[in-house]
């Protein structure tokens, strides 16, 4: 067993994506959790999926949803947990990437032939362990509205919603603030975050899921191996191809000789 694994594996918290998705696999944390952040009263859930994938065409890019249920009123609701990435692009692309999210579910729901008036009520939502936008806001909620007069709502039935654990919660309603602490902090301040630190130990101690966990890890390492590599041999193969490139042309200006003459000079 991989040490380095095992270790990492038992100090996973609920900001880890494999740990989020073992603990919403508890129908109880689901319901909560989707009650809790999403503005409206959520239905009975009737079905949580865990990395759902959607794929409407073998040539188009792929998801996989975190946390994906509906409710008995028809309602939508994705949750994603977001870590900061140290690659700027994965951080600007984020509205992009709710966009895709938004069409892909939109595709999942509409079956061919049906009209829009079907389209449920969805809310997206990431729970982001970094400000997303950098106004210190607790939450940034959207919704398509009109540039010219603002109080027109487009009614298109989407909701995307962006919570911040970095931010001073102070302003947060109860509830949500014990929950985004708790993603921040660990901290257990109310019945629901007991809850979650209770389904996170017990996922801590679960065997097959830390049999799971690395595999994934030894599996993202070996990539991560492969990938450096490749970049290795790629950067030694443009180095040597800016090499011969300078040397061509300083032949080329010194010995006032054609690049194919140089290129012969050269053995290249």
């Amino acid at each position: 067993m991989n040490n380095a694994g095992k270790n990492m594996y038992e100090k996973l918290t609920i900001r880890d994506k494999f740990m989020f998705g073992k603990v919403t696999k508890n129908p109880v944390i689901a319901q909560k959790m989707a009650d809790l952040l999403t503005p409206v009263e959520i239905g009975e859930v009737k079905g949580v999926e865990r990395e759902k994938f959607l794929q409407h065409r073998s040539s188009s890019k792929y998801v996989k949803l975190d946390m994906y249920l509906e409710d008995e009123n028809g309602r939508v609701v994705d949750t994603e947990m977001q870590n900061k990435s140290q690659n700027r692009i994965v951080q600007e692309e984020l509205p992009l990437r709710v966009r895709y999210y938004q069409g892909m579910i939109d595709q999942e729901i509409l079956s061919s032939g049906t009209d829009y008036i079907f389209l449920k009520e969805t809310y997206i939502i990431f729970i982001c362990t970094y400000d997303p936008f950098g106004k210190g806001k607790y939450v940034y909620h959207f919704h398509m509205a009109c540039d010219e007069e603002e109080e027109i709502q487009l009614q298109d039935k989407m909701n995307w919603i962006f919570y911040n654990t970095t931010a001073d919660l102070s302003e947060a309603p109860e509830g949500i603030r014990e929950f985004l602490n708790y993603v921040e902090n660990e901290t257990v301040d109310d019945d629901f975050t007991k809850l979650l630190d209770k389904e996170v130990k017990n996922a801590r101690l679960n065997e097959d899921w830390r049999s799971e966990y690395l595999k994934t890890y030894v599996n993202d390492m070996d990539m991560r191996r492969e990938g450096y590599a490749e970049g290795e041999k790629r950067g030694r193969a443009e180095g040597e191809k800016d090499t011969q490139k300078k040397l061509l042309q300083n032949l080329m200006e010194t010995q006032r000789v054609t690049e194919t003459e140089a290129r012969k000079i050269l053995g290249i």
